[in-house]
């Protein structure tokens, strides 16, 4: 079984994987076609996916992932950078020489929850909203969750913020055995990095 400084690793791979995949619009497309749906129901995304998932689990994690990366016009990278300034960063040509992100560094890299967060602070007329999805996504089952994340992410890239998609691979990889853990962390982010002023309490 991969540690967890593994499959961090793998989940960046994966990530850069997928946006060197994106840029050739004929699997965008075919990758985009899969948001919301498990992977059974996405036999074309099989091709592209099932290499890079070997050995990691998740499957339904790794297949949202790619989706939601289909979404982002243009494709940004937040390895080693802030949510507020989008890098290009390619893949690397061996996957297995990628060194794993420090504890230090994943820990400061943004979750959902603090995406969400930066949403409701960039435009505090919608911070209830905000508030009341981070709230809403807490409690949802996995299918339901993969189903409502396509139209969360498709929000917040339309308000110019995208998530950093390995830290949410990672959660919905732990979703399926931890989800009041993972949904306590995006909750926590939310609150912690949003006034109390643009809250509702």
């Amino acid at each position: 079984m991969p540690s967890r400084d593994e499959r961090r690793c793998h989940y960046d791979t994966f990530v850069a994987h997928v946006r060197s995949l994106c840029h050739t619009p004929r699997i965008r497309s075919l990758l985009e076609d899969g948001r919301g749906r498990p992977p059974t129901e996405c036999p074309r995304m099989d091709a592209y996916l099932v290499k890079p998932c070997q050995g990691f689990g998740a499957r339904r994690a790794h297949y949202t992932t790619a989706s939601l990366i289909a979404l982002e016009r243009p494709v940004p990278d937040w390895t080693e950078q802030a949510p507020s300034v989008p890098l290009p960063h390619p893949a690397p040509e061996n996957p297995a020489q990628r060194e794993p992100a420090p504890p230090d560094r994943w820990a400061r890299r943004p979750n959902l929850g603090q995406t969400l967060a930066h949403a409701a602070r960039a435009h505090p007329h919608t911070a209830a909203g905000w508030q009341r999805e981070v709230e809403v996504m807490g409690v949802l089952s996995t299918n339901l969750l993969h189903t409502r994340l396509p139209h969360t992410v498709q929000r917040l890239l339309s308000l110019g913020l995208a998530c950093d998609v390995a830290v949410l691979l990672e959660d919905l990889a732990q979703w399926d055995f931890e989800p009041l853990e993972v949904a306590a962390r995006w909750r926590h982010s939310f609150y912690l990095t949003v006034p109390d002023t643009l809250l509702e309490l």
